[in-house]
């Protein structure tokens, strides 16, 4: 009889034969090689992220830039051209004309032109060019206030020295019509309005831009016609308050960042112009001086032009001496020594063309 023999262990180690084990093992990390391909992989995928931050940057502020230069310009240039086309409504007839023939002869005329000058005798009137019977602080209104080209009251950031200045005149037809300073022109008033380039020194930096001065004014025939003539230099409002003009002053900016500002008459020596539109062969012309028109031309339509850009610079293909603009007649304009040293803006040119319905009879 076999006997087996069972040993019970009672303990948990496991007894393992005494053999040598050789255990063969990687060695871990990065080679140098491959540490080279991980650090160039990174700068690769690190720059194309830069670069999409950059670009994305980058037209983030063209877009702004351009939403600025829109909400400066368009709509500034949409409420100016409003109150331009009531230009030369409640003029007043010639002996060889009537009301609507409108030039630098038209008393109450839309585009002012002229204006009385003194009288030789204290004993005359005032009642002669386009602001007929006014005077401004007692003194006959000064050239300076009244439309011309290149105007030394009108500031330029381009190569052409000066802006224009354009001086309109309009009567309120009716209630609830706002001159282009804001104030509220009482029915049957008269309103001067007075369109300029200064600098704006209401932001830092100042910087230019398109502003508007204006008069306001009720027409009295006697006192026009009088030796004193009626000053403009303040008006009773509707409330029956007294209100001081600023035709002379500083005005309000209307259009913010603007480097230039152009206008060109539209003249025409047709009497059936609002008959036959056709025969208007109309010209445009530069502002000209009073002397240069004749009596038998007129003014029928207007067209501006301005140089607008934004408010904050931004990055641009070209440099400041690269650019070059085309502002109505006035062609490759570029921008004047201290702009060319300051910083990149976005720039556009805004132009329209104004037919002045008040100005299209003439009998």
């Amino acid at each position: 009889m076999n006997t087996k023999i069972y040993q019970l262990v009672l303990s948990d180690t496991v007894v393992i034969p005494s053999k040598s084990i050789l255990v063969s093992r990687k060695d871990e990390g990065f080679t140098l090689v491959e540490l080279m391909i991980a650090l160039v992989l990174g700068l690769l995928v690190s720059a194309a992220a830069l670069q999409v931050f950059y670009t994305s940057s980058v037209n983030s502020r063209r877009q702004e830039a351009s939403s600025q230069i829109q909400d400066n310009a368009i709509f500034g240039f949409s409420e100016m051209q409003k109150n331009l086309r009531r230009t030369n409504y409640g003029a007043k007839s010639t002996d060889a004309y009537d009301e609507f023939f409108m030039n630098h002869l038209t008393p109450q005329g839309g585009v002012v032109l002229t204006a009385p000058e003194a009288p030789e005798d204290t004993s005359d009137n005032w009642l002669n060019g386009n602001l007929s019977g006014l005077v401004l602080d007692g003194k006959a209104i000064p050239a300076s206030l009244l439309s011309s080209n290149e105007s030394a009251n009108s500031s330029s950031n381009v190569s052409v020295d000066n802006s224009d200045q354009l001086t309109i005149q309009y009567q309120s037809g009716r209630e609830d019509l706002f001159d282009c300073e804001g104030a509220a022109i009482p029915e049957g008033f008269y309103v001067i309005e007075r369109y300029f380039v200064r600098l704006d020194k209401t932001i830092t930096p100042n910087t230019l831009g398109l502003a508007c001065a204006s008069a306001i004014y009720e027409y009295n025939e006697s006192t026009a016609g009088s030796s004193t003539g009626l000053d403009i230099a303040s008006y009773t409002d509707s409330e029956g308050d007294s209100q001081n003009n600023n035709l002379s002053g500083d005005g309000t900016i209307i259009i913010p960042n603007v480097d230039y500002f152009r206008v060109l008459f539209g003249v025409s020596d047709s009497i059936g112009f609002a008959t036959y539109p056709d025969r208007a062969n109309i010209a445009y012309m530069p502002i000209p001086a009073p002397s240069s028109l004749d009596s038998d031309q007129r003014i029928v339509s207007l067209q501006i032009g301005i140089l607008s850009r934004s408010d904050n610079p931004t990055a641009t293909q070209q440099s400041n001496s690269e650019l070059s603009f085309d502002i109505l007649d006035v062609a490759n304009t570029k921008l004047d020594t201290d702009t060319i040293a300051g910083p990149t803006y976005l720039r556009s040119v805004y132009e329209s063309m104004i037919l002045l319905r008040n100005a299209r009879g003439g009998l």
